[in-house]
């Protein structure tokens, strides 16, 4: 019976300098640039330490995703507890700085099931959480509208960040327009 291999701890200070790698060729080179030789290359480490740290290619991206997901639930309870919670998760969710390196990672889960699962399963907590957060933020009659109202939000966002990046902003002074009138008629309640 062959025996388990070991992995590196977890809160090692190489294993984050892994984490770091394949996050900054993500962002800065994209998909196809990651691979275990690059990834080591890009943290000064070798690619069969890489491998003491992390099974698979798979394990180190599901880390980074991981890592984004903890940053974005760190973010957003800094929105929530911001003067005006509405605005600062919509400031949020247009935040240019992770569009990049969401579309990397949602390229990559197209072909790596467990990183899709990784992906699907913290986008599913966080808008569980947003749905919760802005439905005690509405009048009692409008609560049942938060997961609705959040997926609307999140999707122009996401729109306005991607057509942006590619120059394209015909009607996006119009959507934000509307958006800020929406939130001040929320806020004002």
């Amino acid at each position: 019976m062959a025996t388990a291999r070991r992995l590196g701890a977890e809160g090692s200070q190489n294993r984050a300098r892994f984490i770091d790698a394949a996050e900054t060729i993500l962002t800065e080179v994209g998909e196809h640039g990651i691979s275990a030789r690059q990834v080591a290359q890009q943290a000064g480490l070798k690619t069969q330490l890489l491998y003491y740290y992390f099974r698979t290619m798979d394990d180190l991206l599901r880390a980074v995703v991981q890592r984004i997901n903890d940053r974005r639930m760190t973010r957003f309870a800094e929105a929530l507890a911001a003067p005006r919670p509405l605005r600062a998760m919509w400031e949020m969710m247009r935040d240019p700085s992770t569009a990049a390196l969401a579309a990397e990672l949602s390229a990559i889960a197209h072909h790596r099931e467990a990183v899709r699962a990784e992906i699907v399963t913290a986008a599913q907590t966080f808008r569980a959480h947003q749905a919760q957060a802005v439905a005690a933020l509405l009048p009692a009659d409008q609560a049942g509208q938060a997961g609705g109202l959040v997926m609307i939000a999140a999707s122009l966002a996401r729109m306005l960040v991607s057509e942006t990046a590619l120059g394209l902003t015909e009607g996006h002074d119009q959507a934000l327009a509307m958006i800020e009138a929406m939130l001040d008629q929320l806020e004002a309640k």
